[in-house]
């Protein structure tokens, strides 16, 4: 079996803008590392962090990095999403771009990332394999109206969108908000809907 050649074929086949993580190779972690640093080398991909790289596309000038958003939830994994600025930010609720994202994650904060802020929230919603976009409803509604500069029904309109585009499930974030340990999101979730 030549792991190498596998791995590359894994890279090539890979879509633009995605990250590649040797976790999710069945080979020997060794020899997958040692090609993925190969790769990073010539600049087929970049080393985000140890175990973690991103094919992005090519240009004249080199393959640009990830944004700290991108990073964050592939780093903070099943169940990750934008919380606080981030998340009012990500359903167009402000204007203001955050100058650190905050990623909620589900379970223990990973290791520190340049320009991300982990938050830890419960495990259940990587047992529910939340999307972005609802952890994102769920954090704003954690936060209330403080992080939002449109008019707070706003929310609903913008809930009632992402579901009909299937981006969120109303079931998955409707069961997510009963064990939801924060009252005020379940409230607010409950005028909302």
């Amino acid at each position: 079996m030549d792991t190498a050649r596998l791995v590359r074929e894994r890279v090539a086949n890979a879509p633009e803008r995605s990250f590649v993580a040797v976790a999710d190779m069945v080979w020997p972690r060794h020899a997958v590392e040692c090609e993925l640093s190969r790769l990073a080398g010539r600049g087929e991909v970049v080393r985000v962090r140890k175990g973690l790289y991103w094919k992005g596309p090519m240009t004249r000038l080199g393959m640009p990095l990830p944004g700290a958003m991108e990073v964050g939830l592939a780093v903070g994994g099943i169940g990750a999403g934008p919380a606080g600025l981030s998340a009012a930010h990500l359903l167009g609720l402000t204007t203001q771009v955050p100058a650190t994202e905050t990623i909620a994650v589900a379970g223990r904060v990973p290791a520190p990332v340049p320009g991300v802020r982990f938050v830890s929230r419960s495990v259940e919603r990587r047992v529910n394999e939340l999307r972005h976009a609802e952890v994102a409803v769920i954090e704003v509604l954690r936060d209330g109206p403080a992080v939002v500069e449109s008019p707070w029904r706003r929310l609903g309109e913008i809930i009632g969108s992402l579901a009909g585009d299937g981006e969120i499930r109303m079931s998955v974030v409707n069961a997510e908000l009963r064990v939801e340990h924060h009252p005020l999101a379940r409230h607010r979730w409950a005028e909302l809907t």
